[in-house]
């Protein structure tokens, strides 16, 4: 398997899994905004938006040719 081919799939698994966090925080903020709120309903979408933010950050690094070592916050 080339670099290439190992940073797509990389790439594509890491899509992935921001499509499935994106779709927690969705329903996140949907249960909160149903008025559906509670301390761990409040600790989730913080916990989310951070993961997303990590992860949006690590792809736009593998896709740009950036130091992915870097995202380690």
């Amino acid at each position: 398997m080339s670099d290439r081919t190992t940073i797509l799939s990389a790439t594509e698994g890491d899509l992935m899994q921001l499509v499935a966090l994106h779709r927690l925080l969705d329903f996140t903020v949907s249960e909160a905004l149903a008025g559906n709120v509670d301390d761990s309903v409040l600790e989730g979408a913080v916990i989310l938006t951070s993961m997303v933010g990590r992860k949006v950050r690590l792809v736009a690094n593998r896709v740009l040719g950036g130091d992915v070592a870097s995202c380690d916050d």
